[in-house]
């Protein structure tokens, strides 16, 4: 989040954001809702009038999309991510049977089956699946050759979808797109 506010007026300012956006729906709205939302935020004078005092007139929203309801979409996304087991995700989508999880680093798990298969989950949103690919091939780029045994992972991104926007036809483009380079995907939700 910017600097441009006191500590304790950005933590209160952030926490009565959450609470207004959790009232909302933010994360399950669409855009042209959300633009209203964001405009009610930016006109409430606790709000909105409060960050004016820190920062210009014209910066007021970009202060509150990028330096609070990123981070309220981002713990969204966290929440949902954390409701789905990893072994789980692992067996349901490649059919594995006992898996250890190897190594756990939130956005990226590590996974070995009983039956010596190597997986990685990269953990992400569906609106930025692309980051969470990247992740993936740059552990697996890191990865010392003997850690998988001259094996390449099988690969899979857990997508937690937050917004009820995203459709099925959505969904099935990320899913072709990402089988073309032999990465499965596992979407959530809450």
């Amino acid at each position: 989040m910017p600097k441009a506010l006191p500590t304790g007026v950005a933590a209160q300012l952030k926490r009565a954001v959450f609470k207004k956006a959790d009232l909302h729906g933010y994360a399950l709205k669409g855009r042209v809702e959300n633009g209203r939302f964001m405009d009610d935020l930016v006109n409430d004078p606790e709000i909105g009038g409060i960050i004016g005092e820190y920062v210009a007139a014209d910066k007021v929203r970009v202060y509150i999309k990028d330096g609070i309801l990123n981070a309220y979409t981002k713990r969204k996304a966290e929440q949902v991510l954390r409701g789905h087991d990893p072994v789980q995700v692992i067996r349901s989508t490649f059919g594995a049977g006992e898996v250890a999880i190897v190594e756990n680093k939130g956005e990226i798990v590590v996974g070995r089956s009983s039956d010596g298969r190597f997986f990685i989950v990269g953990r992400g949103t569906v609106l930025k699946w692309e980051s969470a690919l990247r992740k993936v091939l740059e552990y697996i780029a890191r990865l010392k050759r003997n850690h998988v045994d001259e094996n390449y992972p099988s690969i899979c991104l857990q997508l937690a979808v937050i917004n009820y926007g995203i459709t099925e036809g959505d969904k099935n483009q990320i899913t072709r797109a990402l089988m073309a380079v032999g990465v499965k995907v596992y979407f959530c939700s809450s």
